[in-house]
């Protein structure tokens, strides 16, 4: 029981670990469609987000923006990297907005050749009864890099008059 305890708590700081080490790619590409004032988003409920294919996206947001909501602002980016979901969720509850209209798309895959620094362990070679040891050395490597690349886009909106 105490290491399913100890598990939950070292999980549930891992992720707060990546959200600061990742990119945050929503905060850095969000576009303002109303100045809103930030708000501490502790203790906030996280906004419903409402994942939606990419010919549907601005159908969706008409049909909540005649319902009533207003639309905050967008993010919009193309990446090969991996969005934290919960970037987004931050971006939300920092602008006071309770629901997000999401599309993500594949865009293209590109390989590259990566050039990197390997060790090769020293061998241990014995000639004529006499062992000898080799000494390590650092080899150059090539891989081949894939790179798969997603178009991402978020809405934010709130209820009207908030």
């Amino acid at each position: 029981m105490r290491f399913v305890f100890f598990l939950c708590i070292v999980l549930s700081g891992c992720t707060s670990i990546l959200d600061r080490l990742s990119t945050d790619y929503y905060s850095r590409n969000y576009m303002a469609q109303i100045e809103v004032s930030e708000q501490n988003s502790d203790g906030q409920i996280a906004p419903s987000v409402q994942n939606v294919l990419p010919r549907n996206h601005d159908a969706r947001v008409k049909t909540h923006t005649d319902g009533g909501w207003e639309i905050l602002g967008s993010s919009e980016f193309n990446t090969s990297g991996s969005p934290r979901i919960n970037h987004l969720h931050k971006l939300a509850g920092k602008l006071g907005a309770t629901l997000v209209v999401f599309s993500k798309e594949f865009d293209r895959r590109e390989q590259e050749l990566v050039k990197r620094q390997e060790y090769q362990q020293g061998e241990r070679i014995t000639v004529n009864g006499t062992t000898v040891q080799l000494q390590g050395r650092w080899v150059e490597v090539v891989d081949v890099q894939t790179n798969v690349y997603h178009d991402y886009r978020a809405t934010l909106l709130r209820q009207g008059g908030e």
